[in-house]
């Protein structure tokens, strides 16, 4: 199973979150972008980690890894979310950052 969906997901909610005014924090992130770019950009990244989802495993188990991914990585979020906020914010660039590094040595 590949770890880059969960982690390509996890961007995708963050910046989907970002898009609403209630989840954008008070002091605003650096270089944060607008909630309608937020929005496309969450919608792009979701589309990009289905089809690495689909490109790894195939398309019948590339579905069911993308939406199982997606619940854990949705998990998480809302989780980190209640903790700490920033952090869960934050991570998503990391984990972005991340998941073209796994594609890559093929984990």
């Amino acid at each position: 199973m590949s770890l880059e969906t969960g982690l390509i997901s996890y961007a995708a909610l963050v910046s989907l979150a970002l898009a609403v005014k209630k989840h954008r924090p008070a002091p605003p992130l650096p270089a944060m972008p607008s909630p309608r770019t937020a929005r496309l950009i969450g919608w792009l990244l979701l589309a990009a980690a289905l089809i690495v989802a689909i490109w790894r495993v195939g398309p019948s188990q590339g579905l069911v890894a993308w939406i199982w991914q997606m619940c854990v990585a949705g998990a998480l979020f809302v989780l980190l979310q209640s903790w700490r906020s920033r952090l869960a914010l934050t991570l998503a660039v990391p984990s972005l950052l991340l998941a073209p590094l796994l594609m890559m040595i093929g984990a």
